[in-house]
């Protein structure tokens, strides 16, 4: 058997998590491509998946030989480019995941990168789950917040800071706050996730002073991509980060309330698989346009 070209339809079958998808961005039937991982089985001596008619998921042998498999594919493409003349050229599919805090500035500046890297096509989902880059069979998530895990390989890009700011027609509506108690006078937009209690207590610090404000919550964003278009549309005070309401800052449609009174930084971190001390190029590449994009001021 062609065993290469078994490891690769394996892979995209992890990472679609499904023979229907694989098969349509291999361009293959389903058919044969369950007959190539069958065959994969049966030559290897182990079940690589696990199936039933819900969903496919790894069996630990399979979890362990996806890894290898990715490293060794991943392998082949370095050397394939250094045989071009290319040992910095990037190419293939870049598969990011990304916080919702970042999904507008990393999307609209996402031309750039594409413009210097013509050979690399990029696939993106929304997301702020480390072990997404194995469960998902991502390249990278650019996670917001501490990391865990020790497994994975973590390069730290920046950081971003909470931002409470409204729109110009609410604040016309309700009045502008001037310290973080006249919160309890106006409306809250906040982000929550299903599993855990509503972030409806915000902390706020100036210089030795400490304030904590219970805020009158009426609209929750249980996914985060919505707490910005919530703020945009004059639903109330949100605190979204900063780098995911710098442009509506810097157009006007949002402003920027409380100034002085400063919230924690959060660390802003590429998070790579256990194999990603040695990324490709297209990460490699990717890392350095992510750098840019955060570190840019509107």
């Amino acid at each position: 058997m062609d065993k290469l070209r078994a490891m690769r339809f394996f892979c995209r079958v992890v990472e679609a998590k499904s023979y229907a998808a694989a098969a349509q961005s291999l361009d293959v039937v389903p058919s044969a491509l369950s007959k190539v991982i069958a065959a994969l089985e049966a030559d290897l001596g182990f079940r690589l998946l696990n199936r039933s008619t819900r969903r496919l998921s790894l069996s630990d042998e399979g979890a362990t030989y996806f890894e290898h498999c990715r490293q060794i594919l991943q392998d082949i493409e370095a050397a394939e480019g250094h045989g071009r003349g290319g040992a910095t050229r990037a190419r293939g599919t870049l598969r990011v995941g990304m916080h919702p805090a970042l999904r507008f500035e990393m999307l609209t500046g996402m031309g750039r990168f594409l413009d210097a890297e013509p050979d690399v096509k990029v696939e993106t989902i929304i997301t702020n789950s480390p072990s997404a880059v194995v469960d998902e069979g991502l390249d990278l998530v650019l996670h917001i917040g501490r990391l865990s895990d020790s497994s994975l390989v973590a390069k730290p890009l920046g950081s971003t800071v909470p931002v409470v700011c409204a729109s110009t027609d609410y604040l016309r509506a309700w009045g502008e706050p001037r310290h973080p108690g006249d919160l309890a006078r106006h409306r809250a937009v906040i982000y929550a996730r299903r599993d855990e209690v509503s972030n409806t207590r915000w902390s706020f610090l100036k210089g030795d002073e400490t304030c904590e404000v219970e805020v009158p919550v009426r609209t929750v964003s249980r996914d985060g991509i919505g707490l910005v278009d919530a703020a945009l549309g004059g639903c109330g005070i949100a605190r979204p980060l900063e780098v995911a309401v710098r442009h509506w800052l810097g157009a006007g449609r949002l402003r920027a309330l409380l100034t002085d009174w400063t919230g924690e930084p959060q660390a802003v971190i590429a998070v790579l698989p256990p194999h990603g001390r040695s990324a490709s190029a297209k990460v490699r590449r990717y890392l350095d346009h992510a750098a840019e994009v955060l570190l840019a001021k509107g």
